[in-house]
């Protein structure tokens, strides 16, 4: 009971900022799974794909009841997902522990820090939330390729692709940040369920641990989309730099403490 309480906590806790910020909670859920569940790099990822999916299926519900979701952006992303998510679960079970936590340290520093360098640049003069529907998204072929990329990163590390597609957003669209987040979250529901139908194809998915993980993902997602209306732009982009920030140092500091 304790540790499908730990579980559920940690679903619910990663769940509630991954949709605030639209990267679908699977960087928060991930070092946890690695740091004090004991998964292994393929298993901590596969699993942690069954919350992505949970919490990016709530939480866009929200989002499009909200109507801030650029619809043809995501659909766009999710299609250059598919052959990314596919070669990203594979990928995973041929690399090293030490490896696959160095990588998604490194990740999640680099997005961390140019969100808080160029964050007060990204959203000068960007839409308001009222004017999606209107406003410029992205070429085709950049969000294609850029769906790839997340594919590939949301099955490898099974963060959700979100640390991927939200930056990509604020520089090559016009979106609003509290728009970005909504459609980084779309992307993620399409594309999440080809990498973890992988995963389970591989046997990554500790079944014993998915019920509370969800069920954690399912409260939080709705409530992490309301919390999100309440924050400036500026300061949603400072608490996604912060969140990665925290995962890679503790990633890093299991091994330095060695």
């Amino acid at each position: 009971m304790q540790l499908a309480f730990e579980l559920f906590a940690t679903g619910l806790a990663a769940s509630v900022f991954g949709s605030m910020v639209g990267l679908g909670g699977g960087f928060i859920v991930v070092p946890a799974l690695r740091l004090f569940f004991g998964f292994e790099p393929a298993e901590a990822a596969g699993t942690s794909l069954v919350l992505v999916v949970a919490n990016s299926a709530s939480g866009s519900v929200a989002y499009l009841l909200q109507r801030r979701v650029h619809v043809r952006v995501g659909l766009l992303i999710a299609l250059g997902g598919l052959p990314g998510s596919l070669i990203g679960a594979w990928a995973v079970t041929r690399v090293s522990a030490q490896t696959f936590d160095w990588l998604l340290a490194a990740l999640l520093i680099a997005v961390g820090t140019d969100l808080i360098l160029n964050r007060h640049r990204r959203i000068a003069g960007r839409a308001d939330v009222s004017a999606i529907s209107a406003t410029k998204g992205m070429s085709y072929r950049l969000a294609i390729a850029l769906g790839f990329i997340v594919g590939l990163i949301s099955s490898l590390f099974g963060i959700g692709g979100g640390a991927i597609v939200v930056p990509s957003l604020l520089y090559f669209s016009q979106l609003p940040a509290h728009a970005i987040s909504a459609t980084s979250h779309f992307a993620i529901l399409l594309t999440s369920p080809v990498g973890l139908a992988a995963h389970i194809a591989q046997h990554d998915v500790r079944l014993s641990s998915v019920v509370p993980l969800v069920a954690g993902g399912l409260l939080g997602g709705p409530i992490g989309a309301r919390l999100s209306l309440r924050l400036k732009s500026s300061l949603l982009l400072l608490l996604v730099a912060v969140a990665l920030f925290a995962a890679a140092g503790s990633l890093i500091l299991k091994h330095l403490i060695r």
